[in-house]
């Protein structure tokens, strides 16, 4: 074979091998909704979202090498009072104040389904699960008995799902409507982890360990990870947001992830992460900070470029 020959075949091989691949990251993202639970693909993660009838219930996996699915489990949400001013909830030291507001609730409503689009393809998915019930809060145990007061209290978990970042989606918990029992106390969501057989839903165990470091908690191969501040009073107030990890308040025998905020007023908004861990060639690529259709049209002109040589020198 001439070196002619041999040049347009690697070209040739190039733009052929290149082509499916670029385009199998675009795909797109798939989903459904029925009796309550909502489940999305893309080519690197599947999720599971349920809510409504049952505590709000993520659960992940990883579609490229399936193996444990992990779970979040969003348990309830109650105020504590900070007892060394740390902004950290730790279940030996500080106390409840009151009455906790438990997530299991019937309630639930679910939005319907957000697209963004780029080429007809599927880029994002957005959705909503909001919850408004009228919380009576009852006070602190020690606190002489008076009519409770009631407000509508209102939370909204909002799931982003985008085809950018395949490894990972976010969920945005919007609350208002609490009725502070002290002005120096902390809210805390806590949120409880495990990990399961694949597509098993309620058969789910510990992970056998979870590390907290910085602002991220990972277990097996998966990870949960948060901001340091939240925002209140309709985005005008930054909040502190500590997360620890530590035993179950209400059953010794799991262990729980706990976020805490610092005294807000008015309603809160916050975004954490949910994720698997691993490499692939989608986050090769996003660590290039290439786009994939700067890399298709890169392939497409350095087959040009090598087929136009291949002309002139044929011509020589």
């Amino acid at each position: 074979m001439s070196k002619l020959h041999l040049l347009f075949a690697i070209s040739l091989v190039i733009a052929l091998a290149t082509l499916p691949a670029v385009s199998a990251q675009w795909s797109g993202i798939q989903y459904q909704f029925a009796n309550g639970v909502v489940v999305l693909t893309n080519d690197e993660i599947g999720i599971r979202v349920s809510a409504i009838n049952q505590v709000p219930h993520f659960q992940w996996w990883n579609l490229t090498a399936p193996g444990d699915d992990y779970h979040v489990q969003f348990v309830r949400i109650f105020e504590a009072n900070d007892s060394n001013s740390d902004t950290v909830f730790s279940a030996n030291e500080d106390h409840i104040i009151g009455q906790s507001f438990a997530l299991h609730s019937p309630n639930w409503e679910f939005s319907g389904f957000y697209e963004e689009h780029q080429n007809d393809i599927i880029t994002a998915v957005h959705f909503n699960f909001t919850n408004t019930e009228t919380f009576t809060f009852q006070g602190p145990p020690s606190t002489p008995a008076t009519e409770s007061a009631s407000d509508a209290f209102e939370i909204q978990i909002r799931v982003h799902f985008y085809l950018a970042t395949p490894q990972q989606f976010k969920f945005d918990l919007y609350l208002s409507g609490w009725n502070w029992a002290e002005d120096i106390s902390v809210l805390v969501f806590q949120f409880n982890v495990a990990q399961s057989a694949h597509e098993q839903n309620d058969d789910t165990e510990q992970p056998s360990e979870v590390i907290h470091s910085e602002n991220r908690f990972t277990f097996g191969h998966a990870y949960m990870e948060y901001t340091q501040n939240a925002f209140a009073t309709n985005g005008t107030h930054q909040v502190q947001v500590k997360g620890s990890y530590g035993q179950d308040t209400c059953d010794e025998e799991y262990s729980a992830i706990y976020l805490t905020f610092a005294h807000f007023e008015g309603n809160l908004d916050y975004d954490p992460t949910l994720g698997i861990s691993g490499s692939s060639a989608v986050s090769i690529w996003d660590d290039l900070s290439i786009d994939y259709d700067q890399l298709l049209f890169l392939a497409g002109g350095l087959s040009i470029v090598a087929l136009v040589i291949i002309g002139i020198r044929s011509k020589q």
